[in-house]
């Protein structure tokens, strides 16, 4: 099984736009709560792929500015790379749109990719988190921006006076 360690304490509502993508053709681990892209497999269908491999271009902020055109939304079930599945095998997703009812509590760190605990207001927004050893964004992690084409999700409402750990947020878009 893969090592799904951030949902030890994720919460959360699948909200009523889900959907279904075809597993890639080279296996991956996916975890419930991993930022999901497509891409075309060789018989032209679209297929999940995990936001970490999405292509760096340029800076930081043109790469989630990038991503975010193509985010398809987030998985709901985890697929295990050591699997053999059958043919009809897919990976269940949330579909990335405003008002699906889909909230997810995710960690939240710094632009260098540390944790990093903070306070917001409902309606923060919040952006795809980057990896801090290397030029890959994160599939599972959030941090804050105020930078209106990067925002992906909102917060659902605010952290009170202390510093939070994690955010409950919904899509954005």
């Amino acid at each position: 099984m893969p090592r799904c360690l951030q949902n030890l304490d994720a919460h959360g509502e699948y909200g009523n736009e889900i959907r279904a993508m075809e597993l890639p053709e080279t296996l991956v681990d996916i975890c419930e709560g991993d930022f999901l892209i497509s891409t075309t497999n060789s018989d032209s269908e679209k297929c999940a792929k995990l936001l970490s491999g999405f292509t760096w271009d340029t800076n930081l902020a043109t790469t989630r500015v990038a991503a975010l055109a193509v985010f398809e939304g987030v998985a709901l079930t985890q697929v295990d790379n050591t699997t053999c599945f059958d043919n009809d095998a897919k990976v269940a997703y949330a579909k990335n749109r405003k008002g699906t009812g889909f909230q997810r509590s995710y960690e939240i760190v710094d632009d260098a990719g540390a944790a990093a605990p903070t306070t917001w207001v409902e309606g923060q927004g919040f952006t795809f988190a980057k990896n801090p050893s290397s030029n890959a964004l994160v599939n599972n992690k959030i941090v804050k921006t105020s930078t209106a084409n990067q925002i992906v999700f909102r917060a659902v409402k605010s952290s009170g006076p202390d510093s939070q750990t994690h955010a409950l947020v919904e899509f954005a878009n």
